[in-house]
């Protein structure tokens, strides 16, 4: 789970910090660098799995471009921590299972932008380390008021070294990884092309490789209509993948996997239940593999007792029943980012969808002892539509559901450079009664004003 973001030097983000809740959503108009959170998610992800040429190539621009422009020109470095809490047991590939002493950690890492020979230019990682964040310092955890049962399932705090620094010796700037388990070892930073973290591919370092599994599950999903209608190839992977292409066979795999004699179907009845509950008037999904062309095939029935295919079916249904599908996945874990979850729903049940989707992330205060252990899961959502906020807030415009940050641009003056700058703020909406679950020392950018919100909210109308 991603606690903390801290973000410098990538693309309209100057001294960015924010804290994220389970369930947090950003709100803002467009072009106000809600997308570019998204980003830097990705980034982190990309970075625990792919060196670091391939790491930049999946965002959205090209590589140049993720360096903060200003009028003094562009940026060299990105500067990126992330604080996490990791699940407390982590298996490796081949199967072993290792249960971690210490599950809050934060990570960070820099890129720099370096000249290797006149006109060719690489992107390297000049620091990264991976620190404990000890009970005493844990501002987070104690803010979200966990159970017990939370706290004794997730919270281990029986670490107090790092387990990754970047350290300048004799032979020059070096990546130290310390003893954890077996004995540490040491890599050369002058001209690293890939993240210590992208080569723990086993248990050996278990919270380095801990970190790694929690990183790997951040997922950015953007669903595309037209890959969502296609029949999916026998062979695809059952893993939902970013743009939903293959969203026909996890499904077909998930109602194979939670298949009962009482319940042919599975889960697929309870997606089924919640995609008409949005949108009424469908009263059968099913998935199966077409024999004949070895494809998996949607086939969704409405009301009238017509079976319709995934080719016919509306942008917005498909999109709401790929989310609803990773959601009731037993396999799901970790974050999912998700652009404007409103659109195909309509503006009356937007209330109920961001409540559903509320109801399936991990919130420590509600963990029982007597709950099973599952994988932490979050979710993050941006959206522009003031029917989104609406559903969000009450009537004092305190959030009722999760933890609201607004969007925006403002201008920075710098009187040393001679230079004005425009970067993007994040601020969070104020709860009541409590101030919020930061207080105001932790919130440097401010918090939204009542008139701010009341002012989008009154925008509400046209989304209608």
């Amino acid at each position: 789970m991603l606690t903390r973001l801290e973000v410098d030097g990538f693309k309209t983000f100057e001294n960015l910090v924010i804290d994220l809740a389970p369930f947090t959503v950003i709100v803002g108009s467009n072009a106000a660098g809600k997308s570019n959170l998204f980003d830097v998610v990705q980034l982190l992800a990309n970075l625990a799995t792919r060196d670091v040429a391939e790491a930049v190539k999946e965002l959205r621009g090209e590589p140049l471009e993720l360096f903060r422009q200003t009028a003094a020109g562009r940026g060299n470095q990105i500067r990126l921590a992330a604080e996490v809490l990791v699940d407390p047991v982590v298996r490796d590939p081949w199967g072993s299972e290792v249960k971690l002493s210490h599950t809050r950690m934060r990570y960070e890492v820099t890129l720099e932008r370096r000249t290797i020979k006149p006109g060719i230019e690489r992107i390297q990682v000049a620091r990264e380390q991976l620190l404990p964040i000890m009970r005493k310092d844990d501002r987070w955890t104690e803010l979200m008021r966990p159970s017990k049962g939370f706290r004794t399932r997730y919270l281990k705090y029986n670490r107090s070294k790092a387990w990754l620094t970047t350290e300048e010796r004799t032979e020059g700037l070096t990546f130290s990884v310390h003893q954890d388990g077996k004995q540490g070892r040491n890599r050369p930073a002058s001209a690293a092309e890939a993240t210590v973290l992208y080569s723990i591919t086993n248990a050996e370092f278990p919270h380095l490789f801990a970190l790694r599994e929690e990183m790997r599950y951040w997922r950015l999903l953007q669903l595309d209509p037209a890959l969502l209608r296609k029949p999916v190839p026998a062979t695809a992977t059952d893993v939902l993948a970013a743009d939903g292409s293959n969203l026909a066979a996890v499904l077909a795999q998930v109602k194979a996997e939670t298949a009962t004699k009482d319940r042919p179907g599975g889960v697929l009845s309870d997606i089924l239940a919640e995609l008409n509950s949005l949108i009424p008037g469908i009263t059968a999904l099913d998935a199966d593999l077409h024999e004949a062309s070895r494809e998996y095939r949607i086939q969704l029935t409405m009301r009238d007792g017509l079976p319709f295919s995934s080719r016919v079916i509306s942008d917005g249904t498909l999109r709401v029943l790929a989310l609803l599908t990773l959601l009731h996945d037993p396999r799901h874990r970790g974050l999912i980012c998700f652009e404007e979850p409103e659109n195909g729903v309509h503006p009356a049940r937007i209330k109920q969808l961001t409540q559903r989707l509320r109801d399936m992330v991990t919130y420590p205060q509600e963990f029982s002892e007597e709950d099973e252990p599952a994988p932490l899961s979050q979710l993050l959502l941006n959206s522009h539509s003031p029917v989104v906020l609406s559903a969000l807030i009450d009537k004092e415009f305190s959030p009722r559901h999760g933890y609201i940050l607004f969007a925006d641009t403002a201008t920075v003056s710098d009187p040393e450079k001679k230079e004005q700058r425009r970067k993007t703020r994040l601020r969070p909406v104020r709860a009541r009664p409590q101030i919020s679950l930061f207080d105001k020392d932790d919130v440097p950018q401010g918090f939204v004003s009542d008139w701010e919100v009341r002012n989008m909210l009154e925008t509400v109308s046209t989304e209608g």
